[in-house]
């Protein structure tokens, strides 16, 4: 029942990745199902995986001045754990929890690097997909932020980035810069 879940989202990874680049992925991938209430990773505590939200929903939020504040939710076809990765400090930058029964694909950071030296084409187009989601939740963040009960700006309530935006073929270099600058 799980797996099929993960299929369910197979036709917009392999958009991201190519049909001949899903394989390597999904080798690597384990499904897990968790419970409402669980704690998938901890503020400021060593993540060790990325995690695709597969079915029900992931609640984010971040400790500040011994309070949580909430900062939205991630809806299926979402990742989490891509800044404790891309950031180099391998620590979550907000705690997750499981809202309802949610079934979570897992790929470990290890497997992300072993998968580099196996397919450097999946890992490189999966890493557009997480800037691609890293950028769309910065540009929410500046217009519509979330202010904790300090003053300080937070990042926006709306963290879901639909499938069909991540989905875009992957294109060169020059072509994905020139998307983040805003030039044609």
């Amino acid at each position: 029942m799980i797996e099929q879940a993960l299929f369910k989202h197979l036709p917009e990874l392999t958009d991201q990745l190519g049909v001949e680049h899903i394989k390597p992925l999904l080798d690597r991938i384990t499904i897990h199902g968790v419970s409402a209430g669980t704690t998938v990773q901890r503020d400021q505590e060593p993540v060790d995986a990325f995690h695709l939200v597969l079915s029900g929903r992931l609640s984010l939020a971040v400790e500040a001045g011994g309070r949580s504040v909430v900062l939205g939710e991630l809806l299926p076809g979402n990742w989490c754990g891509e800044l404790a990765y891309f950031s180099g400090v391998r620590r979550a930058s907000s705690t997750v929890t499981a809202v309802e029964e949610t079934d979570v694909a897992r790929l470990a950071f290890s497997d992300f690097e072993a998968l580099m030296a196996e397919d450097s084409v999946a890992v490189c187009r999966l890493t557009h997909a997480f800037i691609k989601m890293m950028m769309r939740r910065l540009h929410a963040t500046a217009n519509n932020p979330i202010i904790d009960p300090n003053g300080q700006m937070l990042i926006a309530g709306d963290l879901s980035v639909p499938w069909d935006e991540l989905g875009q073929p992957p294109h060169g270099v020059v072509e994905f810069i020139k998307s983040l600058l805003g030039v044609r």
